[in-house]
């Protein structure tokens, strides 16, 4: 009887026992699941610190104020629920970031060239997109042109199979959509930029006439089908065209993405220029795309920021990247 008892103790004593706690891996501290203790012990060994941004750097030995200030904070307190691998290839895709050159698409009419199109960017280390979205009245319209009469709402359909083209590439990317092409020129010119936009009429010079590295320029692509639109036409700075020596008129867009970059990389136009400040924002915004309660981990801490600088996801082509 004293037998039975003591088996029936060890078994409600097993039953109710915690649960041993699992080793905090490299995938399970990007969860919040992770205890206060496991999360400071990850501080203690982390080899990211509390400087998101390499001291052998001397232009950055700055002291940050005011909100640059609670964004490293920020980026500190995301730091250990970051693999290793991952916050390493951070580091080395910031520094290599640029803004000089801006990558801009208007109306396209097919959403999977601009996912491919995104590849190619973040590949070349531009950060900032901007696209003019098509209509689908527009659309209709150029289809009926065509002798083709479709429902302008079938091509919103399986549009989401076709974002894997992008392969996740446009979560690291500043990604902002526009009404028509004068609220795209207006938010370029306030950025100082230089429009050129890609063209094929008479008037458009070639790649090679364009000085892309002595000033911060915006690139535009216009529609698959018809090019840019005569609005854009006129509010351009500079139209201009790739070199064409075979028959074809006209490339892909992704490929015409890639040959255009490659041109401007090829002179020196698409050197690092992102300033501190701006190197810790990306940071605190690509930890919150790896950390899955981030924004819950900072409130804990104590750390408030504007939505705005919180906000990692944009609407564009009809997806909410």
């Amino acid at each position: 009887m004293r037998s039975a008892m003591l088996l029936f103790a060890c078994a409600r004593a097993l039953r109710y026992a915690r649960p041993s706690r699992r080793p905090l891996t490299a995938r399970r501290r990007q969860r919040v699941g992770a205890s206060d203790e496991a999360r400071l012990a990850l501080k203690e060994y982390s080899e990211f610190g509390q400087e998101p941004i390499p001291e052998n750097t001397s232009e950055e030995d700055v002291t940050l104020t005011g909100d640059a200030a609670v964004v490293r904070r920020a980026v500190s307190i995301l730091a250990p629920y970051v693999s290793d691998e991952r916050r390493d290839t951070f580091q080395r895709v910031v520094q290599q970031r640029t803004r000089h050159l801006s990558v801009a698409f208007e109306r396209p009419s097919n959403p999977s060239n601009v996912w491919a199109c995104l590849r190619t960017i973040d590949a070349f280390g531009c950060q900032d997109v901007h696209i003019v979205e098509d209509s689908l009245e527009e659309a209709a319209k150029r289809a009926a042109a065509r002798g083709v009469h479709a429902d302008p709402t079938q091509r919103m359909r399986g549009r989401k199979k076709r974002m894997t083209s992008a392969m996740g590439a446009q979560k690291w990317l500043s990604l902002e959509a526009h009404a028509d092409a004068q609220a795209l020129v207006s938010k370029l010119k306030s950025e100082g930029r230089i429009v050129a936009a890609t063209d094929l009429s008479p008037g458009a010079v070639d790649f090679s006439e364009v000085d892309w590295a002595s000033g911060k320029h915006a690139l535009v692509f216009g529609n698959e089908e018809v090019g840019i639109s005569d609005e854009l036409r006129e509010l351009a700075d500079v139209r201009v065209r790739l070199p064409m020596r075979g028959l074809a008129e006209s490339l892909n867009l992704s490929v015409s993405v890639g040959a255009a970059l490659a041109h401007v990389d090829a002179k020196g136009a698409l050197v690092p220029d992102l300033t501190v400040e701006e190197r810790d924002l990306l940071l605190l915004r690509w930890s919150l795309l790896s950390v899955r309660a981030g924004r819950e981990l900072l409130r804990r801490e104590g750390v408030e920021l504007d939505q705005g600088v919180l906000k990692t996801r944009a609407s564009v082509l009809g997806f909410t990247t």
